[in-house]
C-alpha cells in the first residue's frame, strides 16, 4: 500500500513528529511505501519528496507585521500554494490512503481538499485540541481552559500564540472559520483521537462519533526493558514549562529530603525552577536528555512523575515509563488517568496537590514488594494499549 504522511514538520520536532516518524518506519519495514508531504524547514530530514514541499513559514520569530500578518493570515485560513503543491504531490505519488497530522496555519485544510480532488481517503491522527481552538493547549496561562467557552475573545486574551493577542486573535479568527464552515470534518474520513478524554471534547464539539476511533500510542517494546535494578529515586521528564507541572514535583520533593529526585528536560520554566530547587540536596536537574539516555534514565527510576496541569491528551512518557518498569504517578486530569487505569487510583492525584503526590510516592518508596507488583502491572497494560500490530490495524 502507498500512504502519504503529512504534518507542517518533517524531522523530530515534537509528539506528533516522533509518532510520524516511527510510524512511517515501521510501515516500509512492513513493506509499505510511504511518502510525506511537509514544508520547507532548515531542520527537515532528506527525502526526494521535498521537491513539493511549501514554503517555509516562520512562526517563532514573533508577531509578524504588516503585509507578512496579512499574508499569514490568508495561508492559514486556506493555502492556495499548499492546493497545488499537495495536487502535484498526489499525482505524482498516487497514495491509496493519506494520513494527515498537524496541518494547521502552515499547510491549512486545502490539502484535504486537494485530497478530495482525487477522491483519496484521508484519516487524522489527532495530536492535540487544534480542532476546537487556536489555543492548542488549551492553557490560560495558569489553569486549564473551560473548553465549553472558546469564544475568539476569550481565547485571544490568553495570549497564547507568540505571547500575542492580535496574533492569537488572527488564529482564533481563522479557527473559527475552518470549524463553521467544517473544512476539516468535510474532507477527513476518519479521526483517531489519542484517549477517550480528546475524544469527548471533539464530541463536545460535534465531531461526529461514527468517525472516530480511540488510538492510544504506540512502541517497540523491545526499546524498552525494565532494568534487573533501580536507582530508587524519583524522575521528572519533560518539557520544563509551567503547564507540565515540574513546580509541583520539587514542592513534593522538599517534602521528602530523603528521597531522589531527577528533574530531566529543558524549557522556559528552567531558571525559575532552579530558584525554587536552591538548597535542595536531593533534587538533580539533568539537562535535556533523549535517545539511548533517555531509555536508560526510565530504566532506573523507581518512579516516573507526569504531573501536568494541563489537558494533556496521553502522555507518551507515561508509556515509555510504564514499559521501562518505572511506576507512574499522573495528575488527574486530561487523558493521563485513562492511561494507567482509571482504577488504579494510587497512581493518580489531584492536579497540583503536591502534598498529596508526595505522601503517595513516600508510602510506595517504602513498600519494595509494592512497587513490585506496580511495575510489572504497568508494563502489561502498556504492552496491551500500546500494541503495534493493533494500532497498525485501526489506522489502515
Amino acid at each position: 500500500m502507498k500512504i502519504a504522511q503529512v504534518n507542517k514538520y518533517y524531522y523530530d520536532r515534537a509528539g506528533a513528529e516522533n509518532y510520524m516518524l516511527r510510524l512511517s518506519e515501521i510501515l516500509e519495514n512492513k513493506g509499505h511505501i510511504v511518502a510525506p508531504f511537509s514544508m520547507h524547514h532548515s531542520e527537515n530530514l532528506p527525502t526526494p519528496w521535498s521537491k513539493y514541499f511549501v514554503s517555509d513559514m516562520h512562526t517563532e520569530r514573533g508577531p509578524a507585521k504588516g503585509f507578512k500578518k496579512i499574508s499569514q493570515f490568508t495561508r492559514a485560513l486556506w493555502s492556495l500554494e499548499a492546493y497545488k503543491k499537495m495536487s502535484a504531490f498526489l499525482t505524482d505519488f498516487q497514495p491509496d490512503i493519506v494520513h494527515i497530522h498537524n496541518i494547521y496555519t502552515q499547510l491549512s485544510p486545502s490539502v484535504l481538499a486537494a485530497c478530495r480532488r482525487f477522491n483519496i481517503p484521508v484519516v487524522m491522527t489527532v495530536h492535540d485540541y487544534a480542532l476546537v481552538s487556536a489555543n492548542y493547549a488549551l492553557w490560560s496561562g495558569d489553569q486549564p481552559l473551560d473548553w465549553h467557552r472558546l469564544g475568539v475573545l476569550r481565547t485571544a486574551k490568553t495570549r497564547f500564540i507568540k505571547n500575542s493577542f492580535s496574533a492569537t486573535l488572527a488564529l482564533a479568527i481563522v479557527q473559527k472559520i475552518h470549524y463553521h464552515f467544517k473544512l476539516f470534518d468535510r474532507y477527513i474520513d476518519y479521526y483517531l483521537p489519542v484517549t477517550n478524554f480528546q475524544k469527548k471534547i471533539l464530541q463536545d464539539y460535534e465531531f461526529p462519533s461514527k468517525k472516530m476511533m480511540v488510538r492510544y500510542p504506540f512502541f517497540d517494546f523491545g526499546d524498552f526493558k525494565p532494568a534487573a535494578k533501580k536507582d530508587n529515586f524519583v524522575l521528572f521528564i519533560g518539557r520544563l514549562e509551567k503547564y507540565k507541572g515540574p513546580q509541583v514535583v520539587l514542592s513534593a520533593a522538599k517534602e521528602l529530603p530523603n528521597i531522589k529526585f531527577k528533574i530531566a528536560g529543558s524549557g522556559n520554566y528552567e531558571k525559575e525552577l532552579k530558584k525554587m530547587a536552591a538548597g535542595l540536596k536531593n533534587v538533580e536537574f539533568l539537562g535535556w536528555v533523549n535517545g539511548r539516555r533517555k531509555i536508560k534514565l526510565l530504566q532506573k527510576a523507581t518512579v516516573v512523575v507526569m504531573s501536568s496541569l494541563w489537558y494533556e491528551p496521553s502522555g507518551i512518557v507515561i508509556f515509555e515509563a510504564m514499559l521501562s518498569g518505572a511506576v507512574p504517578f499522573v495528575s488527574n486530569i486530561g487523558g493521563m488517568p485513562e492511561v494507567v487505569g482509571k482504577n488504579n487510583k494510587d497512581l493518580i492525584f489531584s492536579a497540583g496537590d503536591y502534598k498529596q503526590l508526595a505522601k503517595k510516592i513516600n508510602n510506595l518508596m517504602r513498600d519494595k514488594e509494592k512497587i513490585n507488583k506496580l511495575s510489572k502491572k504497568m508494563r502489561k497494560r502498556a504492552v496491551e494499549i500500546g500494541d503495534t500490530e493493533m494500532h497498525l490495524q485501526d489506522i489502515m
